[in-house]
């Protein structure tokens, strides 16, 4: 197997897999059955988070010597309040869902700010170079988009778990989410050709890529 198909391979195994969490995620939640799956899943993505922080943090001997403190503070609270957890492990999936947009929301949002490059400018400025004008306009409402579109679903998923209804939020949170983020992708394409018909085409995954090796190159800065 090339390396190409293997990335391909493991991608596709990864995107299976997180689609089967996220379904047991919202049935946990939903039927409030099996609290110890629930609690383990709702981990999942901050031990997954944390795990990357740490790789790309690097391996110096004081990085991992907080690596080693912080991974020993986290299995003693974990080991004290786990019970508390299995029984409010919802609450860990909606500060996840919660907080995910609104930092992606802010992401974008503050490439907005006089002086920034939008965040979209800079995706389309690494696969083609230097911009027409009519493209540079185009990138940053498309940079605005993705701000409010963030902005909306934090906006939602909050209203929906503070007020009670728990299947609905779960629903949006679990299952809706990457079916929107897709939407979404599509759209702004079918929206690019239009606008933009003789710019040069990148495709609904050349978009989705720039956005993975973008977010994907960030640099966790480590405790010195």
């Amino acid at each position: 197997m090339t390396p190409e198909r293997r990335k391909r391979a493991l991608a596709a195994v990864a995107v299976a897999l997180s689609l089967a969490c996220a379904v047991l995620a919202h049935i946990a939640i939903v039927r409030g059955r099996s609290p110890l799956m629930g609690a383990l899943l709702a981990l999942l993505p901050v031990a997954v988070v944390t795990g990357v922080a740490l790789r790309r943090a690097g391996t110096r001997g004081t990085t991992r010597a907080w690596a080693a403190l912080a991974a020993l503070l986290a299995a003693a609270l974990l080991w004290l309040e786990w019970g508390a957890l299995e029984r409010h492990f919802p609450r860990v999936f909606f500060a996840e869902h919660l907080g995910a947009n609104l930092a992606l929301a802010i992401a974008f949002g503050r490439t907005l700010l006089a002086g920034a490059e939008p965040m979209c400018t800079r995706f389309a400025r690494a696969l083609h170079g230097t911009l027409p004008p009519e493209v540079e306009r185009y990138t940053r409402q498309v940079t605005i988009a993705w701000s409010a579109y963030f902005s909306v679903i934090a906006a939602l998923s909050a209203a929906l778990y503070l007020g009670g209804f728990l299947a609905a939020w779960s629903l949006l949170a679990n299952i809706l989410n990457p079916i929107l983020v897709a939407l979404m992708f599509v759209a702004e394409y079918a929206v690019r050709l239009r606008v933009l018909p003789h710019w040069e085409r990148t495709g609904v995954f050349g978009a989705w890529r720039a956005y993975a090796r973008h977010f994907g190159a960030a640099r966790v800065a480590a405790p010195r």
